[in-house]
């Protein structure tokens, strides 16, 4: 008979999921060779996991890509998640006595983080759909 996993251990194991997911990502975005060995090694998973991991990449929409000449795994040059733009504008605080009126930063933070919840639902949405929780 197997034991059913408690909500909250489904949680955690999701986050670790996510967590893992993000840490492919930060280590392909950045400098080093990163070939699924090396990945498997950092994460402390195995290689089947790490293709697995830049599959659930590939359907979330990020560029990555096999690069020959240095036998690693890249993200193509320029890529950013829609919505994680941050706004070149500064907020200004109001003057003393001033009803405080939203400054266009202000509203433009708003926007933005707005679009990246949406982005991040259909994110975990998508890997959702990869590996749903099955209990065990």
């Amino acid at each position: 008979m197997t034991k059913s996993r408690t909500d909250a251990e489904r949680r955690a194991r999701q986050c670790e999921r996510l967590s893992r997911l993000l840490r492919v990502l930060h280590l392909i975005m950045g400098p080093g060779r990163w070939d699924a060995e090396s990945l498997a090694g950092e994460l402390e998973c195995s290689r089947r996991t790490v293709h697995r991991l830049l599959q659930t990449l590939s359907m979330a929409g990020v560029p990555w890509y096999y690069d020959e000449s240095r036998q690693a795994y890249r993200v193509r040059h320029g890529f950013k998640f829609p919505g994680f733009e941050i706004s070149k504008q500064v907020a200004v605080p109001p003057k003393p006595q001033q009803q405080p009126k939203p400054q266009p930063a202000i509203t433009q933070v708003l926007k933005d983080g707005e679009t990246l919840m949406v982005s991040l639902k259909q994110f975990l949405k998508s890997l959702q759909r990869l590996a749903p929780d099955k209990p065990d």
